[in-house]
C-alpha cells in the first residue's frame, strides 16, 4: 500500500504533465539551429544514396544564409550598434548648408574629467602603504 500523500503528489504531477506537455510531431525547419549530428556507425542514422533533404529546407537555408539585417528587421534599429552599417540612411536628411550644422566637439563628461585632472595635477599623491593582495 502506498502512502496517501505520495499517491496524491504523484497523481497531481502526472495530471499536470499531461495537461502541459505537447509533443511536436511535425518537422519544422529552423536554419538558425545547428542539427545534432548522428553517429557514423549507427545503421538507423545512415542515409542511403536515394535519400535527400527536402527542397523547401534547402531553399530556407539558402535564404537565411544570404539575408542581410535589413531583410530580417523591417523596423528602426532596436539598439544603437545596429545603426552603424545596418541602417545607413539617416531618419532626417542632413542639410547641405554648413551654417546649420553644429557638431559637438566634446561631451560634458569629458570636459569635466579634464577639468578635474587639471585641478589635481600638482597635488601630492598618497602612496599605497597597505598589504598588497596575495595571488
Amino acid at each position: 500500500m502506498m502512502n496517501p500523500n505520495k499517491l496524491k503528489f504523484l497523481t497531481e504531477r502526472y495530471d499536470k504533465e499531461n495537461r502541459n506537455l505537447k509533443f511536436q510531431e511535425k518537422f519544422i525547419a529552423l536554419p538558425g539551429l545547428k542539427p545534432v549530428s548522428g553517429k557514423f556507425y549507427a545503421k538507423h542514422d545512415a542515409l542511403s544514396s536515394h535519400d535527400s533533404s527536402p527542397v523547401e529546407y534547402i531553399d530556407l537555408v539558402k535564404r537565411s544564409a544570404s539575408a542581410t539585417p535589413k531583410d530580417n528587421f523591417d523596423f528602426p534599429p532596436p539598439a544603437v550598434n545596429m545603426e552603424y552599417g545596418w541602417f545607413a540612411k539617416p531618419l532626417i536628411p542632413r542639410p547641405c548648408d554648413k551654417r546649420l550644422i553644429f557638431p559637438i566637439k566634446q561631451s560634458d563628461f569629458i570636459k569635466t574629467e579634464i577639468y578635474i585632472r587639471e585641478m589635481q595635477k600638482n597635488l601630492p599623491e598618497m602612496k599605497f602603504t597597505g598589504i598588497p593582495f596575495r595571488t
